[in-house]
């Protein structure tokens, strides 16, 4: 069995853990839990083939680092929270909200199986599978050329932005409930407004979007030539989108300033439309004083 045949096994295993527990459990965040532990899995065991290569290792050991980081971050956030009795039973609030917008038990098991099983499962394969390909570039000859340590540079900085966005979004929430803190009025709107997050809504999703696109761009570069299977990468943008906009709505319902904050901080490429913005940013910090 080859390492890609391994990886397609574990793919499988997975998608029907993912399912099967869902169904039983009625917690439809396995997929949530296997995101950030996954790539960095089939990327090791790929690397049993192309480990003595180091053009392979540039690009595979920052999706390691962003596997670890980001597995670290959703657990502190209590993503991966276990009892013997309930199983992981911590779930993403927006899966709820799902279950009561589709009702139907038979169609959201449809759903549960063809989305966030499926596809969900599908995608972070594919767009991890780039590391693959670059790995069979080495194998033929390929070898680290300028714009590969560019690459790899930006893949670095953008996983230390989304580290520090996640941490400033983690030390917000720790902050929000203290009446005492000094910036509380700002701290009772219900969203973050400090760091990254007063120049973008979203900065972590920016950057964990981008460092899939290094990922995609890196292996255009040893290929040299489109290959379908970077598709992923767009699909995963798009995906985000749906995601952004359903956080959204509910952020919306739940916070009275959230609307206003929408006109003032673009969602997610910061600076991008800064002067159209900077009249409503002006008034609502203004209101804050």
């Amino acid at each position: 069995m080859t390492t890609l045949q391994i990886t397609l096994l574990l793919l499988s295993v997975c998608a029907v853990y993912a399912f099967t527990a869902g169904l039983i459990t009625r917690n439809y965040s396995q997929v949530d839990r296997l995101w950030s532990v996954l790539p960095p899995v089939y990327v090791l065991i790929w690397a049993f083939d192309f480990g003595k290569y180091p053009l392979f290792w540039l690009t595979a050991v920052p999706v390691v680092m962003w596997g670890v980081r980001l597995t670290w971050n959703f657990s502190r956030r209590g993503g991966f929270a276990f009892s013997w009795k309930k199983g992981f039973y911590e779930e993403d609030y927006r899966w709820p909200i799902l279950r009561e917008k589709i009702p139907n038990r038979f169609l959201f098991e449809l759903f549960n199986l063809f989305f966030i099983t499926g596809f969900q499962l599908g995608l972070v394969f594919l767009f991890t599978y780039p590391v693959y390909l670059t790995g069979l570039a080495a194998a033929e000859g390929c070898s680290i050329q300028g714009i590969h340590i560019v690459l790899a540079l930006v893949h670095l900085v953008l996983l230390i932005l989304e580290t520090i966005a996640d941490n400033q979004q983690f030390v917000y929430h720790a902050r929000k409930k203290d009446a005492s803190d000094p910036d509380y009025k700002r701290l009772s709107l219900g969203f973050n407004t400090f760091g990254l997050w007063r120049f973008s809504r979203h900065p972590n999703y920016v950057c964990e979007m981008a460092q899939w696109v290094v990922v995609m761009l890196f292996a255009f570069f040893t290929l040299g030539s489109f290959n379908v299977f970077f598709l992923a990468a767009p699909v995963l943008i798009i995906l985000f989108m749906g995601s952004t906009v359903m956080a959204e709505i509910i952020t919306t319902s739940k916070y009275s300033r959230f609307k206003d904050w929408k006109k003032a901080t673009p969602p997610w490429i910061p600076f991008i439309d800064w002067p159209f913005r900077a009249k409503n940013r002006k008034i609502f910090f203004d209101s804050l004083k």
